[in-house]
């Protein structure tokens, strides 16, 4: 039959009037895509609001493009970020750019920060749109779909390692709903089960840490029994993902599963593609292969909203300095989703006025006045603009202060090195810094002048040894002045020759990326010394060789990674390893550095580790005390609140 085309008025007219029909047609529709070894996923709503979870690893972006470009969306509304490694974030960035660039609205995180390019990148490109969220914290997609954190920073269980803070949603659409909680852990320690009682039975469930052994326990699954759980897995990746223990778990609790890539056959699958009209079923596709499903509620779509949130719980507020109070507290619940808070200020008690709104838990009120009291009160709103009752809380800014947070007492600093100063300061502008070397008797000036909100000065430490030293800081104008809690000693530069040692050795990488192990050596002499040619070998072979006019000054670093994409941006001491890998084990291994690759070379210095000094992601080990040839290693968060410290001394510091 032949058509004949309209015209193209009459064609934009017939599109507006049945755009809208459309969309409530096509339903809710979540894509797990296909981006090899990592993990990101689309939600759309009926209405076409949009919600990205996870941004894959480095190079996904073209994929996450097209396929929101092919679905018509032109716009991310939120976007949420499981946790900090590459491979589930390396990509996000790339949304943004480009000619076919997809803007996002909001990025969702557990608020931590991660030592690597990807972070780096991640954190720069959303500077100003990077929001944390907590358990409980609900929002809401056109008003259309549910979405309710349900784990983030693994919900008050302390840990360091970064799969275990992962934020975890769950997805709501009438009857149906869904889980996506990037790298859960369900061992040591078992987050999965602590959340399993809020997630309930599933339809579907993104499965966690790509088909890991060591998540989608069985506890987990008793609860939840989810219908459909889709992997985002690489055919090609080396961890043995999807495991055989985990699909031997789901399949157990007769959950269909569906992969993106499957490395047994080493198959390229493809998106999978899920899709409900209304929540009470849903339809499963990937190529040609498609399947319906019943939800297992078989309810009808929400309705209209007609109820407020619940107010936001345990507000405080807290003076951060003479200008500036910090309000914070935990997320109301509603029974469609949270859109934002309000926040509402006065200076009398009874008399409010809108302050700002916020979309996190959290709100700076800036532009106050010293030793002034404030009252707050804080409201929740959700989509259709119902308010909940109000949250109080008051406070009052403070006047002029100053403490001097480092050095504090107790600190050991080398003569001729370079250290943060450290302060907190209120109400001031400019400060002096001066030091004592006989415990405050007798002052000499380090710098005047001196900014006293960027709270940090390096000082080139003279050489006069003490074991009596302190440091003052003083407003420059008189108002205030403190020093530090007690003495800290100056100690003597490195003296006779150079010696090099084993100081830092990060085997278990970050992430899943082995290009993040890393070797740090440290001339602990008082010479330098030329290491060309010198070799860092593990068990079985060497992994690098210094290249020519390569010299370690005394007490200096210098670190080997893996891979030059490891190297965080900034690190001057550091190289890729020659051979393009470090290859180090976590179950143990031996580094061994030696002066020269010859048979006869001689062994500068070598070490045996473990799998207790390799067994958390991201920590390494190190020497205690911190470039010491005499000490042994232990885990670096042992020394210090960082879990690894590459070319800098364990707290951080310069050496």
């Amino acid at each position: 039959m032949l058509t004949r085309p309209l015209s193209t008025l009459r064609t934009l007219f017939l599109l507006l009037l049945l755009t809208p029909a459309l969309a409530v047609a096509q339903g809710m529709r979540f894509t797990t895509l296909d981006i090899g070894q990592g993990d990101s996923a689309v939600l759309i709503a009926p209405s076409g609001c949009a919600a990205l979870f996870d941004g894959g690893p480095t190079g996904s972006g073209a994929t996450i493009k097209s396929y929101l470009k092919g679905m018509g969306v032109t716009h991310i509304d939120m976007a949420f970020i499981s946790h900090l490694h590459a491979d589930h974030m390396g990509g996000i960035d790339e949304v943004e750019q480009g000619a076919d660039a997809v803007p996002i609205s909001v990025v969702y995180d557990h608020g931590g920060t991660y030592s690597s390019t990807a972070y780096t990148q991640y954190d720069t490109q959303f500077s100003g749109r990077r929001v944390a969220v907590s358990a409980g914290q609900t929002f809401s997609l056109c008003g259309e779909v549910t979405l309710t954190v349900v784990a983030s920073n693994g919900n008050g269980f302390a840990t360091s390692d970064e799969n275990s803070k992962s934020v975890v949603v769950k997805i709501s659409y009438g009857s149906f709903d869904a889980l996506v909680g990037g790298d859960l852990t369900g061992y040591t320690p078992d987050i999965e089960t602590i959340i399993a009682g809020d997630v309930g039975e599933l339809e579907l469930y993104k499965v966690h840490h790509h088909g890991s052994r060591y998540s989608s326990n069985n506890n987990f699954l008793d609860i939840t029994l989810p219908t459909v759980s889709f992997i985002s897995v690489g055919r090609d990746n080396t961890y043995g993902h999807p495991t055989a223990d985990c699909l031997s778990r789901l399949s157990a609790h007769g959950s269909d599963i569906w992969q993106t890539e499957d490395p047994s056959s080493n198959s390229i699958l493809g998106h999978i593609e899920l899709s409900s009209l209304d929540g009470t079923g849903f339809t499963v596709a990937q190529g040609s292969t498609s399947i319906n499903y019943a939800s297992k509620g078989g309810g009808t779509p929400p309705g209209p909203d007609t109820q407020a949130p619940t107010a936001p719980g345990s507000l405080v507020a807290s003076a951060v300095s003479t200008t500036e109070i910090n309000l914070g507290w935990t997320a109301s619940t509603d029974n469609v989703g949270v859109t934002g808070y309000r926040v509402y200020r006065s200076t009398n008690g009874n008399n409010y006025s809108l302050a700002g709104t916020s979309t996190s838990t959290g709100f700076a009120d800036t532009g106050l006045l010293a030793g002034v009291s404030y009252w707050y009160q804080v409201t929740a709103v959700d989509a259709a603009g119902n308010e909940s009752a109000p949250s109080s809380a008051s406070t009052t800014t403070p006047t002029e202060g100053l403490t001097v947070t480092s050095p504090n007492g107790g600190e050991s600093w080398t003569a001729n090195g370079t250290y943060d100063i450290t302060w907190t300061a209120t109400g001031l502008t400019l400060v002096k810094l001066e030091y004592s070397l006989d415990g405050g008797g007798a002052w000499s000036l380090i710098a005047n002048n001196v900014d006293a909100t960027t709270g940090s000065y390096a000082w080139t430490v003279p050489d006069s040894p003490s074991t009596t030293a302190r440091v003052r800081v003083s407003d420059v104008y008189g108002a205030a002045f403190d020093l530090g809690d007690g003495t800290f000693t100056i100690a003597a530069p490195p003296s006779g020759p150079a010696k090099v040692i084993l100081n830092e050795i990060l085997a278990n990488e970050p992430g899943s990326s082995t290009t993040g192990e890393f070797v740090e050596l440290v001339n602990v002499g008082g010479q330098s010394i030329d290491i060309s040619g010198w070799i860092i070998q593990d068990a079985t072979s060497t992994r690098h060789i210094f290249a020519q006019g390569t010299v370690l000054e005394p007490g200096k670093a210098i670190v080997v990674f893996a891979s030059a994409s490891a190297i965080p941006a900034g690190l001057t001491n550091a190289v890729a390893a020659s051979s393009g890998a470090l290859s180090l084990n976590n179950t143990g291994d031996t580094v061994t550095v030696k002066d020269s690759s010859a048979k006869k070379g001689k062994t500068i210095d070598s070490f045996t580790y473990g799998s207790s000094l390799a067994s958390t992601d991201g920590v390494s080990m190190n020497r205690s005390p911190d470039a010491s040839d005499a000490g042994g290693f232990v885990l670096h968060t042992t020394l210090s609140s960082l879990s690894a410290s590459p070319g800098a001394r364990a707290d951080g510091g310069a050496f």
